[in-house]
């Protein structure tokens, strides 16, 4: 997959910015707060239907203006596509090839993004650990978009009438008949989602303990995960397995539901532990090991991508290569060079540019919002 061109008006900082990219390494550099990270965020919305910096859309939107226009040009797999997106402040317009769709049909366009803030997931809540499973559930499984996407849906709608039944807002008994007609498409979303997940991390695992061997130049690193909620791993559960034990569970904080007006029960709850060499990484390993961790595990969602679908998804690197030690720095550049992922690195440090040894490169500096060179 190539992204040969971006175009975007009144995004972020950018009035009108047109870019056309090297089809393997494109460096982007230039101080901080002059419009980096923009180019990144465009590239992701584009590909992933969201940014990945959690913002409303009237904060993609330049001050004073209606809305934001993002355009590209891409090529995948021998075919041109024609990817656009209008921004207004209540919703996102997607075209593929000027006709109008969803960002379900984004699955045929992927990217994987390093940001300061994901070397940091090990150590953070729950939370940013299941969004990096879901991404990966996202891009690589059959219907994992729609699995998602629809689980989201019976959540929001299952919290509602939850809550509204905890605050008196409709008859409790009819409350209760229609969270009894909810409960069953509520758990088999739930244990399909997680089932899901539980495949996703079974089949990376092994990408994601040979890269965690190549960045410590050992073959003695051993990776595995546990997937816990309500105190137990469930890492061998099969899908009936996983309903059956939700189901139960439901019946048991029932009232605790009720009390709270939230759901209690399913994946929103869940969590992953990485464990390096049979130990809990959250609490037993250093920074740089965990580091090395979610290094590996990027570096072997880029392999298993290409794996599952024929190609390589985008690599979007937000300057992350100066939260790196020197040894990381060089494991994944080598990664790089292995693989025909195009690649898009920002960065304040120039110094770094002579590490990056790809062939093909074109540098581009970006001061005030404009392209500059």
């Amino acid at each position: 997959m190539i992204i040969k061109s971006l175009s975007a008006s009144f995004f972020r900082n950018f009035e009108q910015v047109d870019i056309q990219f090297n089809e393997r390494l494109n460096i982007i550099i230039g101080d901080n707060g002059q419009g980096k990270t923009n180019i990144i965020e465009a590239l992701y919305l584009l590909t992933e239907g969201e940014s990945f910096r959690y913002s409303k859309n009237e904060n993609l939107i330049q001050l004073g203006q209606n809305a934001s226009f993002i355009h590209t040009n891409i090529l995948n797999e021998d075919l041109d596509y024609k990817l656009s997106m209008k921004l207004t402040s209540s919703k996102k317009d997607i075209l593929i090839n000027n006709k109008v769709t969803n960002i379900n049909r984004l699955t045929r366009f992927s990217s994987v993004l390093f940001s300061p803030e994901s070397l940091n997931i090990i150590k953070e809540s729950s939370d940013e650990r299941r969004q990096l499973v879901d991404q990966l559930v996202a891009q690589t499984a059959l219907n994992g978009v729609d699995t998602i996407r629809d689980y989201r849906k019976v959540l929001k709608t299952r919290n509602r009438l939850l809550k509204d039944i905890s605050e008196e807002k409709i008859d409790y008994r009819m409350g209760l008949d229609t969270l009894e007609s909810l409960n069953p498409a509520f758990l088999r979303l739930a244990a399909e989602l997680t089932y899901l997940r539980l495949q996703a991390l079974e089949d990376i695992r092994p990408q994601v303990e040979m890269a965690l061997n190549n960045i410590h130049s050992s073959t003695s690193v051993k990776f595995d995960f546990e997937y816990v909620f309500s105190d137990q791993n469930h890492r061998n559960s099969d899908l009936e397995k996983l309903l059956n034990f939700m189901q139960n569970r439901m019946s048991e904080l029932q009232k605790a539901e009720l009390k709270s007006g939230v759901s209690l029960v399913g994946p929103q709850k869940h969590d992953v532990i990485f464990l390096y060499n049979g130990n809990d990484s959250r609490f037993y390993c250093s920074q740089g090991q965990q580091r090395s961790i979610i290094l590996a595990y990027k570096m072997a969602q880029i392999v298993y991508h290409q794996k599952v679908h024929g190609f390589y998804p985008l690599l979007l690197l937000d300057d992350v290569l100066s939260e790196l030690d020197l040894s990381k720095q060089e494991s994944l550049i080598s990664t790089l060079n292995q693989t025909e992922t195009q690649t898009f690195v920002t960065t304040t440090d120039v110094s770094l540019l002579s590490k990056l040894s790809m062939n093909k490169a074109s540098v581009f500096k970006i001061k005030n919002g404009q392209v500059v060179i």
